[in-house]
């Protein structure tokens, strides 16, 4: 098996982008992972550890505006942008069976692809994907003002906040401000129009929702169909973080066998 720390380049509507990743290649199947708002590739570290998940390609990278990936000029920052990105990605490795592991806001964008990318997926693992308003936090309350107000009142007071909450796994010293603010106010108007649900029902792939213990309370939980639902024993909005034995040990019981197991 080889990892590596790359710059994965992703051309969309006519420009070139480079993407700060982290890759493993072990196998044709690849385990495609995104993260949320004001997080970064970090959050999956614990995929490249995980015995589970041995003998399974991995990639995971870093959305514009967050990690090591760049802020360009002219880049959007909506969900429907990172969503062209994603499916760049995704077009870049078209010759493999991926699957799809989604955290948070990343589970949003990945129920935005475009069709043809959808229909290309062998899985799509949603990690409590943020589908309801309610469950938008942050996101939330950035939405309600400008971004000015956001930049030096909301953001300044929920990065110390966070930086010192061992219950939470943000990168938010890595997080830009204005990819932060868009990307939110973004999130909140695809919650409030009340079709990712959906979008979620219609992938036509393997499927799961999987949320962390302390989250039982989540309004997502009442309108996804039980079977699809799997839940991680101590666990909350970071679930993968919280407990990754039983986290990814989850993942790979959905995956098909890995080759040679």
């Amino acid at each position: 098996m080889r990892t590596s720390e790359t710059a994965l380049s992703v051309r969309v509507k006519g420009r070139e982008h480079m993407l700060s990743a982290r890759f493993r290649e072990s196998g044709h199947e690849l385990l495609v992972f995104v993260h949320g708002l004001g997080n970064s590739k970090d959050n999956w570290r614990g995929a490249w550890a995980a015995g589970a998940l041995r003998g399974r390609s991995l990639l995971a990278f870093d959305l514009m505006g967050f990690g090591h990936s760049p802020r360009p000029s002219g880049f959007g920052y909506t969900l429907e942008d990172h969503a062209g990105v994603l499916a760049a990605v995704i077009d870049a490795h078209a010759v493999r069976s991926i699957h799809l592991v989604a955290h948070s806001m990343g589970g949003t964008i990945a129920l935005l692809l475009p069709t043809r990318i959808m229909a290309r997926l062998h899985g799509l693992f949603l990690v409590e994907p943020r589908l309801c308003k309610s469950s938008c936090g942050i996101a939330a309350e950035a939405v309600q003002g400008t971004f000015e107000h956001f930049s030096t009142e909301i953001f300044p007071r929920f990065r110390q906040r966070h930086s010192r909450d061992p219950h939470t796994a943000f990168d938010l010293d890595r997080a830009d401000p204005e990819a932060f603010y868009t990307g939110g106010c973004s999130l909140v108007g695809w919650t409030q129009r009340h079709e990712l649900f959906g979008r979620f029902a219609a992938a036509p792939c393997r499927k799961a929702f999987i949320y962390g213990q302390h989250n039982q309370h989540l309004d997502e939980l009442g309108a996804v169909d039980d079977a699809l639902k799997f839940e991680i024993p101590n666990a909350g909005h970071f679930s993968m973080n919280d407990n990754p034995d039983a986290f990814y040990g989850q993942l790979a019981a959905l995956l098909p066998p890995a080759p040679g197991a």
